[in-house]
C-alpha cells in the first residue's frame, strides 16, 4: 500500500474518534480538531496535485455515514459545502467537502418518500427531482427542522427516466439529464431537458446529442447519465454515467468536448459537483465499498 492511498484511508477512518467521547462539548472539541486537521492535509494535498499531471489520483475520500448510503445527487453552496441526500427520502444532509464532516440535515415536511434522484441549488431555492421528473422546491431548513415545498411536474414522465439535475445560473433554467428513453423506437442520444424560470410546461426545451458523439473511441454502447453539474469556469456541461463509469463534458450547444473514464475506481458513482477552486466531488453509492464522495483535481 503506497503512503498515498495510506493517508486517504486514515482520513477516512477518523470521523470515528469523535464519538468515542462522553459529553456534547468533548465532542464539539474533537471535531473541531478533526476538521482543522483534515484541511491542513487537504491543503497539502491540493499543492501537490496542483503540479501532477494525473488528474486520476483522488486527493481525499470521505467516507458517509450510515443515513447516507444511498447517496445520490451533489448541489454545491455558496457556502463552499454541498447538500446532497439519499434515494428514497426527501432528506436533504450538508456535507463539507473539506473536511468530510456531517454539518446537518433536514428533511420535507411529511417525510416524503419518492425516488429521488438529483438535487440542484438555483438562488435561495432547493430542488430534489425524482426520477419520473417531478420536481420538489423548498428552501434551506436547519439541523432536524421539517420544511414545506411546493411540487412541480413538468409532464416529462413518459419520456424519461431521470436521474440528474442542475442549475444553470446564466441562463436562469434547470437542465434535467435523462438516464433512459422510455421510447423503444427514440433515436440513439443523449438527452438533456431544460426549463427557464419560472417553470412552465411550455418553455421546456431538449437538447439532444447524438449517441456515437458522446461514445467516440470508448468501448460503451450506451451512455446513461447518472448526474449532472455546471462547471464554474467554462459553463460546460459535465455528466457522469455510473453504469458505464464515464464522464462526459459537453458545451451548453451540445458539442462534445470530451468524453472517457471516471478517474479513480467507481463502483456506483451517482453524484458530481466542482468547486469554485476546480475541485471534482463524485459520490457513490454503497456497494462493493461504503458510500463516499471522492475529491479530485479538476482541469477544465
Amino acid at each position: 500500500m503506497t503512503s498515498r492511498r495510506w493517508l486517504v484511508v486514515l482520513l477516512c477512518a477518523m470521523p470515528w474518534v469523535a464519538a468515542c467521547r462522553d459529553t456534547p462539548k468533548a465532542k464539539a472539541s474533537e471535531l473541531q480538531k478533526l476538521a482543522e486537521t483534515r484541511k491542513k492535509e487537504l491543503e497539502r494535498r491540493i499543492a501537490a496535485a496542483d503540479v501532477h499531471p494525473d488528474t486520476s489520483l483522488p486527493i481525499a475520500m470521505w467516507m458517509m455515514p450510515s443515513q447516507l448510503r444511498e447517496i445520490s445527487g451533489l448541489a454545491p453552496t455558496s457556502r463552499g459545502t454541498v447538500l446532497t441526500h439519499d434515494d428514497n427520502s426527501g432528506r436533504i444532509s450538508e456535507i463539507d467537502p473539506r473536511t468530510g464532516i456531517l454539518v446537518k440535515s433536514f428533511s420535507l415536511l411529511g417525510n416524503q418518500k419518492q425516488d429521488f434522484e438529483a438535487i440542484a441549488i438555483a438562488g435561495n431555492d432547493i430542488f430534489l427531482m425524482a426520477s419520473d421528473g417531478k420536481l420538489f422546491k423548498f428552501r434551506e431548513g436547519a439541523d432536524g427542522q421539517q420544511v414545506s415545498f411546493i411540487m412541480f411536474d413538468p409532464g416529462l414522465s413518459k419520456q424519461c427516466e431521470f436521474e440528474g439535475l442542475a442549475y444553470e445560473a446564466d441562463t436562469k433554467r434547470l437542465v434535467m439529464a435523462c438516464k433512459r428513453l422510455l421510447d423503444k423506437l427514440a433515436p440513439k442520444e443523449v438527452l438533456l431537458y431544460r426549463m427557464p424560470f419560472p417553470l412552465n410546461r411550455a418553455t421546456i426545451t431538449a437538447l439532444k446529442v447524438p449517441l456515437q458523439d458522446v461514445i467516440g473511441s470508448n468501448k460503451w454502447t450506451k451512455f446513461r447519465p447518472s448526474d449532472i453539474t455546471i462547471d464554474p469556469i467554462t459553463k460546460n456541461y459535465v455528466i457522469v454515467a455510473s453504469q458505464e463509469k464515464g464522464l462526459l463534458v459537453m458545451t451548453p450547444d451540445g458539442d462534445v468536448v470530451r468524453s472517457g473514464p471516471l478517474p479513480g475506481d467507481h463502483q456506483q458513482a451517482e453524484g458530481v459537483a466542482i468547486t469554485n477552486d476546480s475541485i471534482l466531488l463524485i459520490s457513490d453509492e454503497a456497494n462493493v465499498n461504503p458510500a463516499a464522495i471522492t475529491l479530485y483535481k479538476w482541469r477544465p
